[in-house]
């Protein structure tokens, strides 16, 4: 009878069913909120259990159930269902933080201990039982034994983090208290941590209890000029997270499919405005037949896709480094980027084909050419992006002259020993990043601290459209080909020299005249012993 009144794929029950679902979601919500404020629906209950003693008390007993329980469940439900980041911004943040900091305050010393940072003394005794303990004969007794803790200074949380900031005890050093970092996070429930030094007794804890870094957000075009630094992704305490450019050597490092397409594409087409104005010049070396920098082609002076091409690409950017060494000796010690004289960034994906996985030639000469732009470059207003995947020496022997590295997922401790540095193995465990989050990294900060980062990923369509709308200026190429133009020329005058060396007929050296020879000097004649005595017998 239903099927016959309401007729198949009618929307008749589409406003029950939206009624219905709307319904249910407050209903869920209603009780989700009780459980989790258990003890102030309690209260409630047993102050409306004890109001119905009173001579109106069950009006009031109602009363009080409806405006302490429900209502409050009632409008947390539709805010939190309507107005979700507002909730959060508003109420449950703050209630989080708050939760947070009283915990951490109250269960520090079960903390301290648990994790290893106090220890069990033997309590000091007062001035009065030392003097009874004077007077008195016989062995003295025993003394209690009390937990040292290291002191709790602040605990304050901003965020999604919690910072506690801790006094070592006597006995204690800074690298103690960074030892127990992995610990004391995993104590705390907190999804990553870093640690600072403050002083060399104090040591602050940053302990981050929601991942905001488990989304992907989508990258932006950029429009402001920027040229010191460029704007990546987001931070584990979701604050931006800005790479510097000028005057720094960068080593990006992670397996194959974890995310280094975003950090290469965020520095190249973070710099693209400063490339349409003429401040800065990307060089690009892509070993994997151009399929990278094939995208975004427009922003590149010069693109080389094979290591020959490679090799001339260095050899340019060396000879940019000697004319703009000699014009500023004496003058300046850091490069300014101009119009005229702009900032070059060299951007290379998969530099192990460039420095282990091609001819003797090839990689002898390139490594040559690399160091040399790698240890005198940054003065002078050339820097490197390289993009690798295995972090060996043997493949990547230039690692120690990159002044940062960026560590996306790897494969093992000791490849993260490798990006990082020693001991960054448990305080930023690049191995440990999920395959299912492309783009998050580990980064060595200015002062020293470990931080997990996200880069925002650049599809396909907006490098394109970056590149489309900023590309390079014919003005670099005319700048930038003179220098190119001397180096092709000396290297062309070099070949014709030995071309016609080999072609002309070698000229023969002149024999020094022989010494003259010396006359044969007599043989001397035999001395005859035997006939001798053959005399002497027969006289």
């Amino acid at each position: 009878m239903t099927a016959a009144l309401v007729p198949a794929g009618s929307t008749a029950w589409t406003p029950t069913r939206r009624a219905l679902r709307l319904g249910w979601a407050l209903v869920s919500g209603v009780l989700s909120w009780s459980w989790r404020h258990t003890r102030w629906v309690l209260l409630v209950a047993a102050l409306a259990f004890l109001t119905r003693l009173l001579p109106d008390g069950p009006v009031l007993a109602e009363w009080l159930l409806l405006l302490g329980w429900v209502a409050p469940a009632l409008v947390a439900t539709v805010w939190v269902t309507f107005w979700p980041v507002s909730y959060r911004r508003s109420v449950a943040g703050p209630a989080a933080r708050v939760r947070w900091v009283c915990w951490a305050r109250r269960r520090w010393p079960h903390l301290a201990r648990e994790c290893g940072l106090s220890v069990n003394r033997e309590q000091t005794p007062t001035r009065s039982a030392r003097l009874v303990g004077a007077l008195t004969t016989g062995p003295a007794p025993a003394l209690p034994k009390v937990w040292v803790h290291p002191r709790l200074c602040s605990a304050t949380a901003r965020g999604v983090t919690l910072t506690l900031t801790v006094r070592a005890r006597t006995g204690q050093t800074v690298d103690d208290l960074e030892a127990v970092a992995p610990a004391l996070a995993a104590a705390a429930g907190a999804r990553s941590f870093r640690c600072r030094a403050v002083s060399p007794s104090m040591i602050e804890y940053d302990l981050v209890m929601s991942d905001r870094l488990t989304a992907v957000r989508e990258a932006t075009a950029p429009t402001d000029v920027r040229v010191d630094a460029v704007p990546l992704g987001r931070r584990q305490d979701d604050t931006a997270w800005v790479l510097p450019v000028t005057g720094r050597h960068t080593l990006v490092v992670g397996c194959s499919g974890s995310g280094k397409g975003s950090i290469f594409w965020g520095v190249c087409a973070g710099l693209a405005p400063a490339v349409r104005a003429g401040l800065v010049c990307l060089w690009g070396i892509d070993l994997k037949r151009g399929v990278e920098i094939g995208m975004g082609r427009h922003l590149f002076h010069r693109v080389a896709t094979t290591p020959s091409e490679a090799l001339d690409v260095l050899a340019a950017l060396r000879v940019v480094i000697d004319q703009r060494g000699h014009r500023m000796a004496g003058h300046s010690r850091l490069h300014t980027p101009t119009p005229s004289d702009p900032l070059h960034v060299v951007a290379i994906d998969e530099l192990a084909v460039l420095t282990a996985y091609t001819d003797p030639e090839i990689r002898k000469e390139a490594s040559r050419l690399l160091a040399e732009i790698l240890t005198q470059g940054r003065a002078l207003g050339v820097v490197v992006l390289a993009c690798v995947q295995d972090p060996r020496k043997e493949v990547i022997g230039l690692r120690g002259l990159f002044t940062q590295t960026i560590a996306l997922r790897l494969r093992s401790a000791e490849e993260t020993r490798m990006v990082l540095g020693d001991g960054t193995a448990d305080l930023a465990p690049a191995h440990r990043i999920s395959p299912a989050t492309p783009g998050v990294a580990w980064v060595i900060d200015e002062d020293g601290t470990a931080d997990r980062v996200r880069a925002d990923y650049w599809p396909d369509r907006l490098v394109r459209e970056v590149a489309t709308h900023h590309p390079a200026p014919a003005l670099h190429a005319h700048d930038i080909g003179s220098a190119t133009l001397e180096m092709e020329e000396a290297s062309n005058s070099e070949g014709q020299a030995s071309a016609v060396a080999s072609a002309s007929p070698r000229a023969r050296k002149p024999r020094s005249p022989r010494k003259p020879r010396q006359p044969r000097q007599p043989r001397p004649a035999p001395f005859n012993g035997g006939s001798s005595r053959s005399g002497g017998e027969a006289a």
